[in-house]
């Protein structure tokens, strides 16, 4: 086999997860989208659904094992992540082989033990497995609070009792801890330990839901991501930006959140304008041919000469909600699409801007006011006549200046909160309505 034949490969051990949000469901689609092959080892049959686990069957042991001996005999592995394995015996199969056929590259272990809601997803001698025989092997272990507690016996109710349960599993043999802080009040905080230092990440809360599969996620990302070499940290920081981008794109499903892995597929919006900027492309960027349209009018843009698939990544862009409690301003349109209608202020970002660059540039071109203080309210997805739309919306509760109008908009507006009329674009008729329901 040529070297250029060779594409990473990552080995994912875990349950499968019918809803198709965590799981092997959601280690698949992680690594895809990466650019890694994920080679899937069942290790349990669970029924669940996007809100909660409601039984689980362990895969026979001799069967996991089987799985994985004709994964590592069809070529090599570049490196293994592992999720819910459910049985001691299971967690013994994996560690020989981590001993074995796939010692000396990355191992990623993401100690499953419970579901969200509390569902044990273990036997009761596969807590001291996991201790004993694979976190001596694991490059980077990330268990969350509560998987932290368990394999520690550290009640973990502050910053510095992450800290703590981070040095005692390093102690236990892993080269590396990320305690993941979601669980915590406040904005999540992951804090990442290893033998040199202690690194915090920071973060703020992208929505009020649970979102079903982050956590494996992004324990899959950032074996992806040490599979193509990059050190621990940064990997650690590029996953926490893919699992940003997945948290943002989620959809409901009735019992809970799934998260979104890819852009949308379609499809397009039926009221596109032609006079629109950013329009969806019309040649291939890979061969230069007319892209074509799925039959239907649905799905992403094909190329019928290469075969390429064009994902419709969101155009990125803001919308400020500027309000007193009382009022929120709105500006009109005085340009397509939506011409005349009102709008929360806005727009797209441009080259080299953050959204909070862009939202004090869009404030001050459209109202003419100097934002002075706001926070991230929501980042939001939607569909538009300019095509797919990530929407990163800042509540506005600081501002300086007198409001005109000016570039887009023709006038700018003081409207009652309880009585805001529909907007031009729905993204922004469901950020007010969220923001009617929280004040």
């Amino acid at each position: 086999m040529k070297s250029e034949d060779i594409r990473p490969v990552l080995l994912l051990a875990g349950g499968t997860d019918p809803s198709g949000g965590a799981g092997l469901a959601a280690d698949l689609k992680t690594a895809a989208a990466m650019g890694i092959h994920g080679c899937p080892v069942v290790t349990a049959l669970t029924v669940q659904n996007s809100g909660n686990v409601l039984s689980w069957e362990a895969i026979l042991p001799e069967k996991v094992a089987a799985q994985i001996r004709v994964i590592c005999t069809d070529g090599p592995v570049s490196a293994v992540k592992s999720g819910m394995l459910g049985t001691a015996e299971n967690a013994i199969i994996l560690s020989e082989t981590l001993n074995g056929d796939l010692r000396n590259i990355p191992y990623v272990l993401d100690p499953v033990l419970t579901a969200g809601g509390g569902y044990s997803l273990a036997d009761s001698k596969l807590l001291e497995v996991l201790k004993s025989r694979l976190l001596p092997l694991s490059t980077l272990c990330m268990p969350n609070l509560d998987e932290a507690e368990i394999l520690t016996g550290i009640a973990i109710r502050s910053k510095q009792d992450m800290e703590n349960a981070g040095e005692a599993l390093l102690r236990m043999g892993a080269e590396a801890v990320l305690v993941k802080g979601g669980h915590l009040k406040g904005d999540p905080e992951d804090v990442l330990i290893t033998h040199l230092k202690k690194t915090w990440f920071g973060g703020s809360r992208i929505t009020a839901e649970n979102i079903h599969g982050t956590g494996c996620t992004l324990a899959t990302s950032c074996a992806a991501l040490l599979a193509l070499g990059f050190p621990v940290e940064e990997a650690l920081h590029r996953a926490r930006l893919f699992v940003r981008r997945v948290i943002s794109r989620n959809f409901r499903r009735i019992h809970g959140y799934i998260p979104g892995h890819f852009p949308e597929a379609g499809p397009l919006s039926s009221k596109s304008d032609g006079n629109s900027f950013y329009l969806p492309p019309g040649f291939c960027s890979v061969c230069g041919s007319p892209l074509q349209q799925s039959p239907g009018g649905e799905g992403h843009l094909h190329c019928e000469m290469c075969g390429y698939i064009h994902y419709r990544n969101p155009l990125p862009a803001v919308a400020l909600i500027v309000h007193d409690f009382d009022r929120i301003l709105l500006v009109k349109r005085a340009v397509p699409p939506k011409k005349d209608m009102l709008s929360l202020p806005g727009g797209f970002l441009e080259t080299g801007e953050t959204p909070l660059e862009c939202g004090s540039r869009e404030l001050m071109e459209e109202t003419n006011l100097e934002l002075t203080d706001s926070r991230l309210f929501r980042i939001k997805t939607d569909m538009t006549a300019y095509g797919g739309i990530l929407l990163v919306a800042f509540e506005v509760t600081g501002w300086k200046g007198t409001a005109k109008p000016g570039d887009d908009a023709s006038a700018i507006m003081w409207v009652p909160l309880k009585e805001v009329p529909h907007l031009a674009f729905e993204a922004h008729n469901r950020l007010v309505k969220e923001l009617q329901n929280t004040i």
